[in-house]
Formats: structure tokens, C-alpha cells, sequence
């Protein structure tokens, strides 16, 4: 029988891990009332397993039951999530990968400075729907070197601020070819 190895690197990515693990730590402390706003990641058996714990998956703030903490899971929420939930008044953990907090932050600054933001990924995916939520409605989002090319083409032209470019941090950069002057532009 041949002998089989785990890789080194196999599991899940540093964000995904941290963000499991704080929802097993707030069920251990307060047990089954936590609620996370969508499942906390793409992976059915960990969801199912953190149902089977009690964890319940909510879709909107206004499903949260008096008392229950909140989670936001790894791919992060727009700000007016955070918003919602200090009105609603529960406790909640912010269980947002680190990396996708960072575009959370660099959108926010370059929407306040002015810039117009380009967000390379899927439009339907939870983490650009909530890096869209830190924009302040001054953005696009392209999924590939057409959508790109499109934008330039229709949008660009007239439209007289900087851009700042980000990207989902599980997009494949491959699906565009940006230009070297292009790769060096302040971003």
C-alpha cells in the first residue's frame, strides 16, 4: 500500500483558520447563542459541524435574537453592517481575514481622498460586496481583461480622478495583463 503525506501547507489559509476558530471559542465561552451573518466560510462540513453546535446562519442583522452574538464572517461586510449592528445593539466578533480587512482600510483612504476604486474579482462573491461596502459607492467591480478594457473605454474617459486598483484576495491575477507603466502607477 502506497504511504500517504499531508502536505505542509494543506488546511486552510491564515484568515479562514482565525476566523473557525474564533467562532469554536465564543461557542465554548457562551455556548449556542452566536450567529454569523452568511457561513462563516466556504468549506459545508465546518458549517454544518458549527450548526450542529448551535450556531445559526443569518442573512441580515435584523434576524439576530436579543442577546446573540454576532459574527462576521472571513470575507467581511460593508460598513453599513457594522453600522446595523450597533443599532441592533448585540455584541458582536469580527472574525474578517486580516488581508481583506487591509483592502477594507486602503478603499476606505482612497475613497476619501478622491480616487475611484477598481476591485478585481466576482461581483457576487461576499468579500467584494464588502470591499464595494467600504467605497462609498465610487467603484467598479471587473472580473476579467474585458470587463477592464470596458471600463477604460466607457467610463474612464470622463471620468477626472485617480484610480486606485484592488483585488479579491482569491482573484486570479492572470485573468488580466495590466501594462508595466500600468504596474508602477501609484496604487
Amino acid at each position: 500500500m502506497a504511504e500517504i503525506k499531508t502536505a505542509k501547507t494543506a488546511g486552510f489559509c491564515f484568515g479562514v483558520d482565525r476566523a473557525v476558530k474564533l467562532v469554536y471559542e465564543e461557542l465554548d465561552k457562551h455556548g449556542s447563542k452566536v450567529a454569523t451573518l452568511g457561513p462563516i466560510i466556504h468549506n459545508r462540513d465546518v458549517v454544518e459541524d458549527l450548526k450542529k453546535r448551535g450556531v445559526r446562519i443569518i442573512d441580515e442583522v435584523g434576524e439576530l435574537a436579543e442577546g446573540e452574538m454576532a459574527v462576521i464572517r472571513s470575507h467581511g461586510v460593508g460598513k453599513n453592517i457594522y453600522n446595523e449592528l450597533l443599532q441592533k445593539g448585540n455584541s458582536y466578533i469580527d472574525a474578517t481575514c486580516p488581508f481583506v480587512s487591509r483592502i477594507h482600510k486602503i478603499v476606505r483612504e482612497k475613497s476619501e481622498e478622491g480616487y475611484y476604486i477598481l476591485i478585481a474579482g466576482d461581483c457576487t462573491h461576499p468579500e467584494v460586496q464588502g470591499i464595494v461596502g467600504h467605497c462609498n459607492e465610487n467603484c467598479s467591480v471587473f472580473k476579467d481583461e474585458i470587463e477592464l478594457k470596458d471600463f477604460f473605454e466607457k467610463k474612464y474617459k470622463n471620468l477626472e480622478k485617480k484610480l486606485a486598483i484592488v483585488a479579491q484576495t482569491t482573484y486570479n491575477l492572470s485573468l488580466i495583463h495590466i501594462s508595466e507603466p500600468t504596474r508602477h502607477a501609484q496604487i
